[in-house]
């Protein structure tokens, strides 16, 4: 797919549409003339005054434009795109100049009609849960649409290259299986903290937050840790952020925090937000724990699949006798190839004394 990018170009001057209303009031002023030429009995005056009624009633009528239908951009445009607005979905894709149809997705939003004639601007919002999947789409959560003498601008950029596209409508008919809802990509799932704990050596403590999810597959979970002192004061916050790569699972989420000289970390809460995108991707498999003793922590991690894991995140979390969190730490290999193995060792974990058993939970990239 070939884009052409013509950037700087100075826009051509926009075509300008015969005003109707002018025409109108034209037209009220000529029957207005006739009236006052003819007879003068009460029958013929109230027919004059009727007809200039009927002419101000038609000319207050509003013309409010309709944008549905197929719009393709201007030899003066800064790109070659072409949209679609069906019902409150509007839609923008980059075209090929060689004509072939390997179009790509720029924009997918919502659409908002104009209720007057005139120039009209609408806010669209971005549907995440498409362009997020896409090289060339924008990634702004909204864009303004500029819609006046009968053309769409607005601005766009790819690839470093920005300028404004212009669209004239070529057809008043939506394409067969256009979209025609932008209603936002709803969370069906669920997210929360189920236990959270930490362990403090040296001044950084070690807060872990096991997260239990289902349903949310490619959302990304957001976990705010705030660390308080005896006195229940809170001395630091961190947060860790982790991509559910599954369809559901429970997955502790850990991360170091640097605690403040002269403070002592007692405690800390978590909180779990999840994003909502929508994503798309194809759900990775869950990958059970490997447990090792807290007082020689070593973890061999068997792929036993006929594909390569990319960028796995191991997170560790340990455990006392009660099974209350007391520290963990986390690692992040490169791969771990087909059928094969790696061994987890001299980790530099931060745990207590009391520590009993470590766990490590592997949590597999989408994009390995």
């Amino acid at each position: 797919m070939t884009l052409t990018a013509l950037v700087g170009r100075a826009p051509s001057a926009r075509r300008h549409l015969r005003s109707r209303a002018g025409g109108l009031a034209l037209a009220a002023v000529v029957m207005g003339a006739l009236a006052a030429c003819g007879s003068t009995d009460a029958k013929d005056t109230a027919g004059a005054t009727g007809a200039a009624d009927a002419a101000d009633e038609t000319v207050a009528e509003v013309d409010v434009p309709d944008l549905t239908g197929v719009w393709e951009s201007t030899e003066d445009s800064a790109f070659a795109q072409q949209a679609v607005i069906a019902g409150s979905a509007f839609t923008v894709n980059w075209v090929p100049q060689d004509g072939s149809e390997d179009s790509r997705l720029y924009w997918a939003g919502s659409f908002d009609a104009p209720t007057a004639e005139g120039a009209y601007t609408w806010t669209s919002t971005n549907d995440h849960g498409q362009t997020d999947l896409e090289l060339l789409a924008s990634g702004d959560d909204t864009k303004d649409f500029l819609y006046e003498d009968g053309e769409i601008s607005y601005e766009a950029s790819a690839l470093g290259e920005s300028g404004t596209v212009t669209l004239e409508q070529t057809s008043e008919t939506v394409p067969a299986g256009a979209e025609t809802s932008a209603a936002p990509a709803e969370v069906a799932g669920h997210v929360e903290v189920t236990e959270s704990g930490m362990a403090a050596s040296d001044g950084y403590a070690w807060v872990t937050a096991m997260v239990e999810y289902e349903s949310l597959t490619g959302e990304f979970a957001t976990v705010l840790f705030n660390v308080y002192d005896e006195g229940d004061n809170l001395i630091a916050s961190a947060e860790h952020v982790e991509e559910l790569s599954t369809e559901g699972t429970t997955f502790p989420m850990g991360t170091q925090v640097e605690v403040p000289s002269g403070e002592t970390a007692s405690r800390v809460e978590a909180t779990v937000s999840v994003s909502d995108h929508g994503s798309r991707i194809e759900a990775m498999p869950v990958v059970d724990p490997i447990e090792a003793p807290a007082s020689s922590p070593e973890f061999k991690i068997e792929n036993a699949t006929g594909d390569d894991w990319s960028d796995p995140r191991i997170q560790i979390v340990c455990l006392n006798d009660a099974g209350e969190i007391v520290g963990g730490g986390s690692e992040f290999p490169n791969t771990v190839p087909a059928g094969g193995e790696l061994l987890l060792s001299d980790l530099g974990l931060i745990i207590s004394e009391d520590a009993t058993t470590c766990e490590a939970y592997v949590q597999l990239s989408s994009s390995m």
